[in-house]
Formats: C-alpha cells, structure tokens, sequence
C-alpha cells in the first residue's frame, strides 16, 4: 500500500513538471478590454519565448535564401621572360542558400551551397618565342561555380528587430562552367577565402529580411598555370538581398 502511493505521489509530480514545461504564460490586467489583454498576452508570450530561446535553447538553425551581383578582378602573374598580363573587373551575379546553426549562443557555424559567376577581363602579351601564338586583345573569362563555403560566425541580434552577423572562413569553389580561352590553363575547383557582413530585420517571429555584403578571395590553390602562366587569383567583392527563415 505504502509503494502504491509513492508511485501515485511520483507520477503526481512529474504530471505537474510536464504540465509546468509546457505552460503559456497569460498576462491579466483588469480594467483593460478583451483586445487589449489579448494582445498584451501574445506580446508576453513572444518574449517569453525569446527569452526561452535565448537562455535554455540548445540548438538554433535557420536558413538564408538570397540573390545579388558581384565584381571580379583577377590577378595574373607571367612566367619569366613572357609580358605581363593586363586585366580588368567585370560584373556576375551570385544566388545562394545557406543554412546557420548555433549552440547555446557559443558556437556559431554556416555552410550551404553558393552559386558565383565570376567574370574579368584579361589581354594576353605579346610572345615573341613563339610567334604570337598566344590570343591577342582583351579576352572576357566567365567562370561559373559553386562554392560551399565553411565558415564561423560572430554576432546577433542588436534590438528586438535588427540583427547584424558576420561569417567568414574558407570554401572550396567547384567549377561549373568556363569560356577561357586566353590560355590561363584553369583549373577544376578554387579553394579561397571569404567573409560576409549581413544586417536582417525581423517582419515576423520566425522570418526577416537581409542585406548583406560579401568578399571572396579565390585561388590559394594557385587557379591556373601554364608555360606563360605562373599563377592566377581573384577578389570578389558582392552585394546581396534576400530572406531569412528560422526553423523552430
């Protein structure tokens, strides 16, 4: 008999731990009316689940849809004895979706898969030992990839509203698709550098809206080498707008 109501007494207990859990606070003042209450309470309840998510939430994860435009320049360094290589920036765009994931506010960390275009312009020199046989005029490279970045991030909200957040840290570029044809001997992937600042504004519990700008540092791999070509690199600076989706 005794056990029986130990038993009945522990499950008591932990019904009211459980009920407790999952309590919706409501907020109840008289002298207001219904609407007024309602909405004091959906307030209440709002902040109460920030509050929840900021101190006790173990693992955080939204989600970053966006689409902007960037500017390539490229850097090309001859091999002894060839002219030097002149270049110019030329515009592409860039759409991608990434995903961030944080734990307990310590450990912040983004991937996903970023699509690039990067284009510049190159004129090749003049090669005497060979007749010439390299293209003579500028020549425009379009490079398209797909990069997956893997990088830390740092910041967070700021008001109740607004939100700025800088990730940066390598990826490696895979490419796609390329025109080269200035004999630049390019190479399959890219592994660089990058960093994004992005600033988002919260139009719901769950959503918000970005603007962003990012810088991209490609070829620590060296992307291209050939008789002429000792190694080839570019920078990438970028512009973005898009979406914010948090997964509850």
């Amino acid at each position: 008999m005794k056990n029986l109501k130990l038993i009945l007494l522990l499950a008591f207990v932990l019904t009211s731990i459980s009920a407790y859990a999952d309590w919706k606070p409501e907020f109840i003042k008289s002298g207001i009316s219904k609407n007024e209450q309602s909405k004091l309470n959906k307030d209440y309840k709002l902040a109460h689940k920030d509050f929840q998510e900021k101190s006790g939430k173990f693992l955080d994860f939204y989600v970053d849809l966006k689409l902007g435009g960037t500017s390539t320049s490229a850097s090309v360094t001859q091999q002894n004895g060839i002219g030097a290589y002149n270049t110019g920036s030329k515009a592409g765009f860039n759409i991608g979706a990434l995903f961030f994931v944080r734990v307990f506010d310590s450990f912040q960390f983004s991937s996903g898969l970023d699509y690039n275009g990067k284009n510049f312009e190159v004129t090749s020199p003049i090669d005497t030992t060979t007749a010439n046989s390299l293209p003579t005029g500028a020549q425009k490279i379009s490079n398209n990839y797909l990069n997956i970045p893997m990088n830390f991030n740092f910041g967070g909200m700021i008001t109740d509203k607004v939100g700025l957040t800088f990730n940066g840290g390598p990826y490696l570029g895979i490419l796609l698709s390329t025109d080269e044809k200035s004999g630049l001997g390019y190479k399959n992937f890219d592994l660089g550098l990058n960093g994004t600042l992005t600033a988002n504004y919260k139009i719901a519990p769950l959503t918000s809206v970005i603007l962003g700008a990012k810088y991209e540092y490609g070829g620590l791999n060296n992307l291209g080498s050939t008789r002429y070509v000792d190694k080839v690199s570019t920078s990438s600076l970028g512009f973005f707008t898009g979406v914010r989706f948090a997964i509850d």
